[in-house]
């Protein structure tokens, strides 16, 4: 399974930015750039939509992310700022902000890690400053309609997740939503 997920995202990555650079240096740049190019999009898993949005919480994009409705639930889009075919990762920015009332959580600066199949990001709200920790697995695809990818909830996640919102909905390897990078699209 993990060299299915790898060689997906490796394909998807490397068609993509193989375009991108033309010589060794500006390759090099690339890695290092703050431009945006292209953006993943995640979708909400529509069991988690609908939980989040029946325990009053509101999902908000920050720092650039973009959010809307897509399918009967909700996707963001991150632009990616980075990556690294040798490290097999994507960086991205901008993040999403969840909160209830006086509890919020937010998240962001996501990178993606082919090679370890995580996604971490950095953590702050009610919780206090985390900083980056894992935050979703990334596995096969149940809803290909959703995304090439299904995210499932690292147990710091679920916990940060259920502490600052008081529940105990969230649970580890849980599905949270679906990622699909799109290297080279417009955001």
């Amino acid at each position: 399974m993990k060299k299915t997920i790898l060689a997906l995202l490796a394909l998807v990555l490397t068609a993509g930015m193989t375009g991108l650079v033309a010589s060794p240096a500006e390759a090099a740049s690339a890695k290092r750039s703050t431009t945006k190019i292209g953006y993943t999009q995640v979708a909400v898993a529509p069991a988690v939509y609908e939980l989040i949005g029946s325990a009053g919480i509101t999902p908000a994009p920050t720092g650039g992310a973009k959010a809307g409705a897509f399918k009967g639930t909700l996707a963001a889009k991150f632009p990616i700022t980075g990556y690294s075919l040798k490290g097999l990762r994507i960086k991205h920015s901008g993040g999403l902000n969840l909160s209830a009332g006086a509890a919020t959580i937010t998240v962001s600066d996501f990178n993606i890690d082919l090679a370890r199949l995580r996604v971490s990001g950095n953590v702050n709200g009610t919780v206090g400053n985390v900083g980056r920790v894992d935050l979703f697995k990334v596995r096969l695809s149940d809803r290909r309609d959703l995304g090439a990818v299904k995210l499932t909830l690292t147990k710091t996640a679920a916990d940060a997740l259920n502490a600052t919102f008081g529940v105990d909905a969230f649970a580890e390897n849980a599905t949270f939503g679906y990622a699909t990078p799109k290297p080279l699209s417009r955001f």
